[in-house]
C-alpha cells in the first residue's frame, strides 16, 4: 500500500511505516497535480499537514484513496464531509501541538509582563544613546506569579497552557461553552502529581478577574465560532 506524506513525514514516521509494510513517498506533488499523480501511482493514503487541500475535487476524483490524515489539531484543510460521504475515514492528532502552543503562550505573556520583545529591538539600536531613558521604561515590567490567567475554550491546549501556567504560580480560570474537564493533573520532577481544580466562569466574570485572557476555540469554516468569542469580548 502507497502512502504519500504530500507536507513531509519525520523520519521515525517514515521508519515506522515501512517497518509495517507500507511505501512511503515523499516526494512533494503540487496542488494542481495531486489528482493525476495520485491516480497514476496507485496512491491509497495521502497524509498531509497544512500547505496541501484536500478538497472535493481530489476526494471525488481518486477512487482508490482509502484514508486521508492530517497532522494536525484541525481538519480546516480537509472537506472532511465530502469523504465521510465516500466512506473515506479522515484522521488526525488532535494532541500533537498542545504542549507546544501553551509553551508559546507562557513565552508571550512572559514577554508581554517583561516588555522583552521591545527590549530586544531598542536596546542594540538606541541603548548608548538613550540607556537611561530605556532602562526607566523596560525596568516597569510585572511578575507573572499572582496574576490571574483567563482561558476562553478549556481543551487540549488549554488544559495543557493551564499546567504551565499553575507551575508558575498563577492563579487560573476557564470558560467554555462545553462541558469540558477543569481537573489539571501537574507532574512536578521530584514531587508527588498534584491536582488542580480550575474554577469556570462566565465570559464576563473571566474578562473582568484576568489579567491575561488566551483564547483557544476552533475556527470553523464560516469563522463563526471564533467571530462568536471575539464579539462577546469586545
Amino acid at each position: 500500500m502507497k502512502i504519500l506524506a504530500n507536507d513531509g513525514l519525520s523520519k521515525a514516521g517514515i521508519t515506522k511505516l515501512e517497518k509495517a509494510g507500507f511505501t512511503v513517498i515523499t516526494q512533494k506533488v503540487e496542488q494542481a497535480n495531486l489528482v493525476e499523480e495520485i491516480n497514476k501511482q496507485n496512491i491509497e493514503i495521502i497524509l498531509v499537514r497544512s500547505a496541501t487541500k484536500v478538497r472535493k475535487d481530489i476526494i471525488k476524483g481518486c477512487p482508490g484513496l482509502k484514508l486521508i490524515g492530517r497532522g494536525g489539531v484541525g481538519i480546516d484543510n480537509i472537506d472532511a464531509e465530502v469523504a465521510k460521504a465516500k466512506g473515506i475515514p479522515v484522521v488526525n492528532t488532535p494532541a500533537s501541538s498542545s504542549q507546544s502552543v501553551a509553551e508559546l503562550v507562557m513565552g508571550k505573556m512572559f514577554s508581554l509582563a517583561r516588555d522583552s520583545y521591545d527590549a530586544d529591538r531598542q536596546m542594540p539600536v538606541k541603548g548608548v544613546t538613550a540607556f537611561e531613558e530605556l532602562k526607566k521604561k523596560y525596568a516597569k515590567g510585572s511578575e507573572l506569579r499572582g496574576k490571574t490567567l483567563g482561558i476562553i475554550g478549556f481543551g487540549r491546549i488549554g488544559q495543557s497552557l493551564a499546567s504551565y501556567a499553575l507551575g508558575c504560580g498563577m492563579r487560573v480560570v476557564c470558560s467554555d461553552v462545553f462541558d469540558v474537564n477543569t481537573t489539571i493533573h501537574l507532574e512536578i520532577n521530584g514531587a508527588n502529581k498534584i491536582s488542580v481544580q480550575v474554577p469556570k466562569i462566565s465570559m464576563d466574570q473571566l474578562i473582568l478577574e484576568s489579567d491575561f485572557i488566551s483564547i483557544h476555540v476552533p475556527k470553523q469554516a464560516d469563522g463563526k465560532a471564533v467571530t462568536n468569542f471575539w464579539g462577546q469580548l469586545v
